[in-house]
């Protein structure tokens, strides 16, 4: 009976202080592990967020250059500029693409009609283009003339990237179209003067570096192919 007792009384004494400090050193090395996968989780989502709106910036600023620079000369006369056998044949006023500086462009303006009826003339509204400055991509939204913005906008987020590069190379080539003249047309000595259709690519590289993390960077090409081709020279009346 006594015998009984004394295990008894054992049994329920409880844990010792050496059982406890042991239980209490697993349950906090147990909470380290978790709170330190917790932070890599969140330091990994985080990261994630950071790339995926670095890079969706970066895209959508190359993918609206590549768009727009496409619908460049667009005119909506474009049939006056092409008859061959006409006395009387008007020049494109929005096929002029200008490259700034000419040795290695990091600027472009170009410029197409925006008019619900078209009077072939070149507005202030019609005039286009971008351009690398402070460290982001601008755009113009209006200029003087097919060589002059008055007007740059931001387009780029600076706050999520800042662009530390940005060239256009320009591959232009030209198609003798002098076949579809009236008259037998011959160029001179000097310079060509028969019709001649110009066909305009040009190879954008963009680079840019994440504000939020300096060692995430990317760089970008596009190939833009302007669809509006340019009419040089004309048929001899």
């Amino acid at each position: 009976m006594r015998s009984e007792r004394s295990s008894l009384r054992r049994s329920s004494r409880g844990l010792s202080i050496v059982e406890l400090l042991i239980g209490m050193a697993i349950g906090l090395f147990i909470l380290a592990g978790a709170l330190s996968l917790f932070a890599a989780h969140i330091a990994s989502s985080r990261r994630l967020a950071l790339e995926t709106r670095f890079n969706q910036d970066l895209r959508v600023t190359l993918d609206l250059m590549t768009r727009d620079l496409r619908r460049g000369a667009y005119w909506g006369n474009a049939l006056a500029g092409t008859l061959a056998n006409s006395a009387v044949i008007q020049r494109n006023p929005y096929a002029g693409v200008t490259l700034t500086p000419a040795t290695d462009p990091r600027q472009i303006l170009y410029s197409y009609a925006r008019d619900s009826a078209e009077n072939s003339s070149l507005d202030s509204n019609e005039v286009f283009g971008f351009r690398l400055a402070g460290g982001a991509i601008q755009m113009c939204l209006g200029g003087s003339s097919a060589s002059t913005c008055n007007n740059w906008q931001t387009l780029s987020n600076s706050d999520i990237v800042s662009i530390s590069h940005f060239s256009i190379t320009p591959t232009e080539t030209e198609i003798d179209v002098r076949a579809a003249c009236a008259n037998t047309c011959t160029d001179t000595t000097l310079a060509p003067t028969c019709p001649r259709i110009q066909v305009r690519n040009y190879a954008i590289t963009l680079t840019g570096t994440s504000t939020g993390d300096a060692a995430l960077s990317r760089t970008l090409h596009s190939q833009v192919r302007v669809r509006n081709d340019a009419l040089i020279g004309s048929c001899p009346v």
